[in-house]
């Protein structure tokens, strides 16, 4: 009897001990509080005149240049960069800068090339104007390519942040970022987020060994869009020679400067080896196929985080991927501008799928595997950072941080709710108000993701042996 009490009893235990694991997982998750609310304390005093922020202040001074980018020939210009980050109080455009650099810039982006509202691309350089300047900005580490992304299609401002955010949470190689103010030549422009850009640096997101020129290969970052302005910046690789791909590849890092032709012939080589084996009657198989080649968790990720937005450019516009010599191949989330459906031609309804139609994503769902991957990984992140309750209150924290921030910007941009200058088609999906937009972006979380819950393994009709399944053994 007393063997059959400790028996039980350690049962018990057992399962008491599974339940509260289980439950604090979610609890823990549930909670998170943002380290990117990294300045609680700089209240303005209303007292105080002039222009006051409780968020980080960058100003550019162009020297009345014309900032170049919409002629795509990578051309910069030289400017003055000022970064006002107090640590307490109120940042105001004559306090004392925090960082203070040269920079050269460019006005950044593809169809948001043409927006009234210009994004930036930075590159912190030395007195020199040419030598790298790698700081810390905003609490980030230290870098010297950063992008200043101008919300102006997303009217809620924030979904970049807010994505880049839980993709941090999920997968750990997103790009960090802060909203912050900005200034040009004295010119209020409006609510920005500074983002690091998707290249390496010695502590960003993308962890790779550094490029040695002494070497014929290398660790790389490549990007999947749009053909290039200059044809021999694309790789000529297997998906695009055998036209089973529309997007092209370019390589990012090393960059042009130094990128070598027996460095680029084996990157174009080394991607066409992993895509030869993932489009192979072996594709599925552990040893030929692609399950050698690329961090599974990593495209796993992607998949969800950009399903769920119904992000639809992923995967084959402004898509990252990043590789060391030692590893495997990696996703990179990159652009939410376009997600929750603020697509501009046309409405991406929540009952939609996409990736199935998407470069490598058409074979990885061919494998039954990698489905199974998704939908277990989907189960328990719905538990966690892509929990309903959870999604809906950090947009409201981020809200209440941006405070003012959103009328200042709105008092520039306001115009944009107006129905005539909205972006969106048809018309009727403009919003109308800030309001409205947030609530737009809450209606299609709720939606999408009541959507995935019940229909997300339909996915596996990708997979079985169907009418569907495009490739099969």
């Amino acid at each position: 009897m007393k063997n059959k009490l400790i028996v039980i009893g350690t049962a018990f235990i057992i399962v008491l001990i599974c339940f509260l694991a289980k439950t604090n997982t979610v609890q823990v998750a549930l909670n998170i509080k943002e380290d990117e609310f990294y300045r609680q304390d700089n209240k303005c005093n209303e007292k105080e005149k002039g222009f006051c922020t409780h968020l980080p202040i960058v100003t550019i001074d162009t020297h009345n240049q014309d900032v170049p980018g919409e002629a795509r020939d990578g051309s910069t210009i030289t400017t003055d960069i000022k970064i006002i980050d107090n640590k307490k109080g109120g940042n105001h455009l004559d306090d004392k800068a925090d960082v203070k650099t040269k920079a050269n810039i460019r006005y950044r982006g593809n169809s948001s090339m043409h927006f009234d509202k210009k994004g930036y691309l930075l590159n912190f350089v030395q007195k020199d104007k040419v030598s790298e300047n790698k700081v810390k900005v905003m609490g980030m580490e230290k870098h010297d390519e950063w992008v200043l992304n101008g919300p102006f299609l997303d009217k809620t401002l924030l979904k970049n942040y807010l994505w880049y955010s839980i993709s941090r949470k999920m997968m750990g190689s997103a790009p960090d970022s802060r909203f912050c103010e900005l200034y040009v030549d004295g010119k209020y422009q409006g609510l920005y987020l500074m983002v690091e850009a998707p290249t390496r640096g010695e502590k960003s997101r993308m962890q790779i060994s550094q490029y040695d020129e002494k070497n014929d290969f290398s660790s790389y970052i490549v990007r999947f869009d749009r053909p290039s302005e200059n044809p021999e910046d694309n790789l000529i690789n297997f998906t695009f020679y055998t036209y089973l791909s529309s997007s092209r590849l370019e390589v990012i890092y090393p960059g042009k400067t130094k990128l070598k032709d027996s460095v680029k012939k084996y990157i174009n080589d080394d991607i066409s080896r992993f895509e030869k084996a993932l489009y192979s009657y072996d594709y599925d198989s552990v040893r030929y196929g692609y399950k050698s080649h690329i961090n599974i968790d990593s495209f796993v990720d992607y998949f969800i985080i950009n399903e769920f937005t119904q992000n639809i450019d992923a995967g084959r516009n402004s898509t990252y991927i990043y590789k060391d010599i030692r590893g495997k191949y990696n996703m990179y989330v990159w652009d939410f501008n376009n997600a929750n459906n603020s697509y501009i031609n046309r409405e991406i309804k929540p009952d939609e799928f996409e990736f199935q139609w998407h470069p490598w994503f058409d074979m990885l769902l061919a494998d039954e595997y990698f489905t199974n991957q998704i939908l277990e990984r989907y189960k328990y992140l719905r538990k966690n950072v892509l929990n309903e309750k959870y999604l809906l209150n950090y947009i409201d924290e981020i809200i209440d941080y941006l405070g003012d921030a959103v009328d200042r910007n709105f008092e520039v941009w306001g115009y944009t709710f107006n129905q005539d200058k909205g972006l969106l088609e048809p018309s009727s999906r403009n919003p109308e108000s800030y309001e409205e937009a947030v609530n737009d972006l809450k209606t299609h979380i709720k939606q999408r993701g009541k959507f995935l819950d019940k229909y997300l393994v339909t996915i596996k009709q990708f997979s079985s042996e169907s009418m569907v399944k495009q490739y099969n053994h």
